[in-house]
């Protein structure tokens, strides 16, 4: 099992305010993440990214000098490929106009909290790699990541027992446990190889491999008991005989 641990990865801070500065510094390192620069305006920052390669970057708009945050952050998409995220007081239409051309990665309004801070933080972060490293299920590989505590978990595709709803998440059940990860049970399916992987239920996606037995509207993978609809029972058992 890999992981990708967020310990390792950077946070540049550009904040004109010293006291907000040094209050966001703080919250970035308690939840983990190294600050590795900050400045107060946006072409000290310039020279620092370039030199600096952070893996993501936190602006706030307001900034003294000739460039605001929405110029920098023009800039660093120009030359650098790495998220960004908007710290700001201000939430008018024009600002706000302002930020969505940026393709920005988040946009949080002071004042925020620790847990608000770093969540937006984890999933720009988990976004941006996700999407530079083209995972996916429904690549060849034997293998796929799942955001986990924090880290970024391997897991084989072999070991996966079922996925199983859970609201707008699913939990993926393996051999050894149990991960909830923060997509829906319609979405996972739509990437899952259908040579593997199967759906008996509105609740349920299967590795039909696992399956120990079948009785009347259920299955049996190890000890889990999992519902057949009627809609999807004709489909498993076609499966099932083609095996």
């Amino acid at each position: 099992m890999t992981n990708y641990n967020k310990n390792t990865l950077k946070i540049y801070i550009v904040e004109d305010e010293p006291l907000i500065l040094e209050t966001i510094k703080i919250l970035v390192e308690e939840g983990g993440f190294q600050v590795c620069g900050t400045s107060d305006n946006a072409q000290e920052a310039i020279f620092d990214i370039d030199q600096l390669q952070p893996n993501l970057v936190l602006l706030d708009i307001i900034l003294e000098g000739e460039l605001d945050g929405v110029d920098l952050a023009n800039r660093i998409r120009a030359k650098h490929n790495i998220p960004f995220i908007f710290l700001t007081s201000l939430s008018d239409e024009d600002t706000l106009k302002r930020v969505n051309e940026t393709n920005s990665s988040g946009f949080i309004v002071k004042p925020f909290n620790e847990n608000t801070l770093i969540a937006n933080i984890e999933l720009a972060l988990y976004k941006h790699y996700l999407s530079n490293t083209n995972l996916s299920l429904e690549q060849e590989s034997d293998s796929f990541f799942i955001k986990y505590k924090g880290e970024f978990l391997k897991i084989n595709k072999n070991d996966i027992l079922y996925f199983e709803a859970y609201d707008n998440y699913c939990y993926v059940h393996t051999i050894t446990k149990k991960h909830l990860i923060s997509h829906s049970l319609k979405s996972v399916e739509q990437k899952l190889p259908k040579s593997k992987f199967l759906r008996v239920h509105r609740s349920y996606i299967i590795n039909f491999s696992k399956i120990d037995s079948i009785q009347e509207g259920y299955v049996y993978i190890q000890k889990h008991k999992i519902s057949v609809s009627k809609s999807h029972k004709e489909a498993l058992m076609t499966t099932l005989n083609l095996l």
